[in-house]
């Protein structure tokens, strides 16, 4: 009995031993489970924490602030400039296109010829301004409480004049030709009683009236025309 006892210690003995053993080397883990070289995990990589919102990175900053960015800076603020030396902008010339507001319009006889009536418009600077006038002016015969226009408008004859200077008082003119509408047949004409002209005077979108009553030859559709107007010239007709 004495030596089984011995033999058994002995035997727990070795087996102590040997886990020991094993421990150490690390061959086999405490459960008897074989554990093998794992490759380390990899580092997550780093990520800087987002900008708070609205605020942006200091280059955002600086960018968004110039005259390119936001809009906030010099370009398109809409605030008047001023020379490199600080001084105003220079004005503009003393000389500008003359505008209805600038002329009074009238009408004047002329003579009669070859069964053409010739009239002149005449363009008077009665501003307090310096003004030009240059080319051909539009002109139309209108009738009725309404202002309608009757017949085509007057035809170009020539070139375009040079650009004509008024002072306030000057004046320059137009030659006007109609023909008389008893020249041709009703059915060519279309006659009808108009109550004057309706005048554009050059690179204008406003008219004027100038009252005078006539017929007029209303047919849109002949050939030529009932009305026809040359390039202003300086002055008035002779």
């Amino acid at each position: 009995m004495t030596r089984t006892r011995i033999i058994v210690a002995a035997t727990a003995a070795l087996l102590v031993a040997g886990l020991s053993a094993c421990d150490e080397d690390g061959s086999a883990g405490a459960s008897g489970t074989v554990i093998n070289d794992a490759a380390p995990e990899p580092t997550p990589a780093r990520t800087e924490p987002a900008p708070a919102e609205g605020t942006g990175s200091d280059e955002a900053e600086s960018g968004g602030t110039g005259s390119g960015g936001t809009g906030s800076g010099e370009q398109g603020s809409g605030e008047a400039t001023t020379s490199p030396d600080g001084s105003a902008p220079d004005e503009e010339p003393s000389s500008q296109l003359c505008k209805v507001a600038d002329l009074a319009v009238t009408v004047q006889y002329v003579d009669s010829a070859a069964g053409t009536v010739h009239q002149a418009l005449r363009f008077t600077n009665t501003g307090n301004r310096t003004c030009e006038i240059q080319g051909f002016p539009g002109v139309s015969y209108v009738g009725g409480d309404d202002g309608h226009q009757i017949g085509k408008p007057a035809g170009r004859s020539g070139d375009k004049g040079p650009a004509i200077t008024l002072d306030p008082g000057a004046q320059a003119w137009a030659p006007l030709a109609a023909p008389r509408p008893e020249n041709y047949d009703e059915a060519t004409c279309r006659p009808q009683e108009a109550r004057g002209f309706r005048v554009y005077p050059p690179q204008e979108y406003d008219s004027v009236f100038v009252p005078l009553p006539l017929t007029a030859c209303s047919n849109t559709e002949a050939v030529g025309n009932f009305l026809t107007v040359r390039t202003l010239q300086e002055g008035s007709p002779s």
